[in-house]
């Protein structure tokens, strides 16, 4: 057995545990399934001190490096949270069994996405995400949920028809499935461009880029479980991207064509979802648009899926980058990977908020979420912590995103993340306001009494609040100071490592 699919077992493994517990008891379901995460990233994270991490045999594609073992982990992580967090959130939910089951496949399937470098598998491992991630989406059980189900499904297939097409193509070109740079040598070049176009496009629907996430992302995010809606926007889309940036990067390491599509896509990308995203916030669907309900609302949710349309588009940007200035390529997948770090926790402790304020009052109407104040207790604080990593802020994980841009690109890149970034701030602020501050615009009698805040629904949120400000102090003065701290050298060596392993198994 090869040591780097173990994680990838013990999650499979938790599918089908997780499930017969359930069919006993339903505590027995949610125990079984915290227990194998966590044994799956403990495993995970002991891979990380083995060396020399090369001398693990490619099996199938599946390939142990840095970089695979990084996307992996906060998968894994952010998972594990996931689990966690749904104790107390699916409280009510009967099919728990199904649920985690669900969960558990849909991590597997985007851990083993990351541990790959065999396109038809990345292909099959994210299809199967998808039909989990959309059977998740469809627990709310409302009408709504059936029609951004639907729309994702829809949006899936596209995505996953124009990948089929490169995946015919390579295998035509090459003779092979595996992402390895000796078998593109004698390709022309041509097609090489086309193969990356394809690919590019083809994981971009899934990964929500311009226009095509503005489509799927803020029906399918705003109707899923909050649980989900983590995953789905702060890894899921994630691992898509990573997967363009590897096949990108292996195809075609040096060219200005394949590198200014996927920047222009990226620009787009991260203007029009803070853009929108601040829109959602002030006015609400009936301006934004995209909304799947009967009843335009300000949906708190909506807000970070949009966002999510705006910061994978940095992840295009840092690959387009990495793609016409392949000299330096690394320090532009540094930051690819520092900045999917960063949104993956961020975004994560959003919907983790979001879906705290929600569970309070049961719905997600920020015109009927007023003044919650200190009954949300941690949450008034790490909410404007996450936010603000995003927004791009000094002394946040985000900063680093800028500093890259800033240093390296040209003025019109770093002065669409700053648009952005003033964006994000006022959807950070404005919705903070709205949720713990003043009285709800509108009456509702029907809602129930506010619930006591239950401690697995804010664990998650307030380590990775923790995470995210120690990460954001240490590195913001580490990259500020004139001569970087060990811990910031030691970072660094990491990230050029990691850097060139998404592109090279030997990294």
């Amino acid at each position: 057995m090869a040591w780097p699919a173990v994680p990838v077992l013990l999650l499979f493994a938790s599918a089908a545990l997780s499930y017969a517990a359930g069919r006993m008891h339903r505590v027995f379901s949610y125990y079984t399934a915290a227990a194998l995460f966590s044994a799956a990233l403990a495993v995970n994270s002991a891979l990380f001190f083995i060396e020399p991490v090369a001398a693990y045999p490619t099996i199938y594609g599946i390939h142990l490096n840095t970089a695979s073992l990084f996307v992996a982990e906060f998968t894994i992580a952010i998972g594990l949270l996931s689990c966690i967090y749904s104790y107390s959130y699916m409280s009510h939910e009967q099919r728990i069994g199904e649920y985690y089951l669900l969960l558990s496949l849909f991590v597997a399937t985007l851990a083993l996405m990351a541990l790959s470098f065999n396109i038809l598998l990345i292909y099959a491992s994210f299809e199967a995400s998808t039909v989990a991630g959309g059977i998740l989406i469809l627990f709310s059980r409302r009408r709504s949920s059936v029609r951004a189900a639907l729309r994702f499904f829809a949006m899936s297939i596209l995505g996953a028809l124009i990948i089929l097409a490169g995946i015919l193509l390579q295998h035509k070109l090459t003779g092979s499935f595996l992402l390895s740079p000796e078998l593109f040598k004698h390709v022309p070049y041509s097609m090489r461009v086309l193969l990356s176009c394809i690919y590019a496009i083809g994981f971009g629907v899934k990964v929500g880029v311009f226009p095509f996430g503005l489509v799927w992302l803020p029906p399918a995010h705003s109707e899923a479980p909050t649980p989900v809606s983590a995953l789905l926007s702060g890894v899921m889309v994630q691992v898509a991207a990573f997967a363009v940036a590897r096949a990108a990067l292996v195809i075609t390491p040096l060219s200005w064509e394949v590198g200014l599509l996927i920047i222009i896509l990226g620009v787009a990308s991260t203007i029009s979802g803070a853009l929108l995203a601040a829109v959602e916030a002030v006015a609400g669907s009936k301006w934004s648009r995209f909304h799947v309900g009967e009843v335009h609302i300000r949906g708190i949710k909506r807000i970070w899926a949009f966002s999510t349309v705006s910061e994978v588009g940095y992840l295009y940007i840092f690959t387009g980058l990495a793609l016409i200035f392949s000299k330096i390529s690394t320090i532009f997948l540094a930051g690819f990977l520092l900045h999917m770090l960063n949104h993956g926790m961020a975004k994560a402790l959003l919907f983790y908020d979001s879906g705290v304020v929600i569970k309070l009052r049961k719905v997600e109407d920020l015109n009927l979420l007023q003044g919650l104040g200190l009954r949300l207790g941690p949450h008034l604080l790490t909410y404007l912590i996450a936010g603000f990593s995003l927004s791009l802020i000094p002394g946040t994980m985000g900063f680093l995103t800028w500093r890259e841009l800033s240093s390296l690109a040209s003025p019109p890149l770093w002065l669409a993340a700053l648009v952005a970034a003033a964006f994000t701030f006022i959807a950070c602020l404005y919705s903070w306001k709205d949720c713990f501050l003043g009285k709800p615009k509108v009456k509702v009698e029907y809602l129930k009494p506010l619930e006591h805040l239950k401690p697995s629904l804010s664990i998650p949120s307030i380590l990775l609040a923790a995470v995210l400000v120690v990460l954001g102090v240490a590195l913001t003065i580490g990259s500020l100071h004139a001569n970087p701290t060990p811990f910031c050298e030691a970072v660094e060596k990491f990230m050029a490592e990691a850097a060139r392993g998404v592109y090279s198994m030997g990294g």
